[in-house]
């Protein structure tokens, strides 16, 4: 992914875990090598009509998003032009089977604001629970300034999509008629 040293190191460690557990070149991440960012993470299940139900959520972001997340639809956090985007940023990562990222300002009902990283990656689970994938809401700082507002808004910034992968036994046909 181009760009990415920019992103928070705790993104970025949370990126490698997440290609090496995707099979993708690189080293293998070390046992532990997240556990930082625990606290932070949330899992959302994508539905057949378009919800996004929040399965879990980290106690770090009940303090930053003002409460419990949990079985909140997080499409309802985007505009509709955004969700639209967002929704392709994890056509993406499905496809290819690693993370992508979003950069994203959250806004606050008193209308702070707060700049985060979300890190999106497939999740492999039973197929009765569904299409869930592991996300990471790094906020980049300032927390403290949206700390016991609730957010309500977040609105995109920037798409950081995994590499296309070629589709497997592609061929090609041709037809004269």
């Amino acid at each position: 992914m181009m760009g990415e040293e920019t992103f928070h190191p705790d993104t970025r460690a949370l990126l490698a875990y997440g290609r090496a557990l995707a099979g993708a070149a690189g080293a293998a991440p070390k046992k532990g090598g997240a556990d930082q960012v625990l606290e932070r993470l949330f899992v959302i299940e994508r539905t057949k009509d378009g919800r996004m139900p929040i399965r879990t959520f980290g106690q770090d972001l009940v303090k930053v998003f003002g409460r419990d997340l949990r079985e909140h639809d997080f499409s309802r956090f985007f505009l509709a032009p955004d969700l639209t985007l967002v929704n392709a940023l994890i056509d993406s990562c499905a496809a290819a089977g690693e993370p992508a990222i979003a950069r994203v300002t959250a806004e606050t009902v008193s209308g702070r604001k707060l700049g985060a990283e979300i890190l999106i990656t497939p999740l492999k689970v039973d197929a009765t629970l569904g299409n869930r994938y592991l996300c990471l809401f790094q906020a980049l700082g300032g927390e403290q300034f949206v700390e016991g507002s609730t957010v309500q808004l977040l609105r995109l910034g920037s798409l950081h999509p995994p590499a296309a992968k070629a589709p497997k036994a592609m061929r090609l046909v041709v037809v004269n008629d």
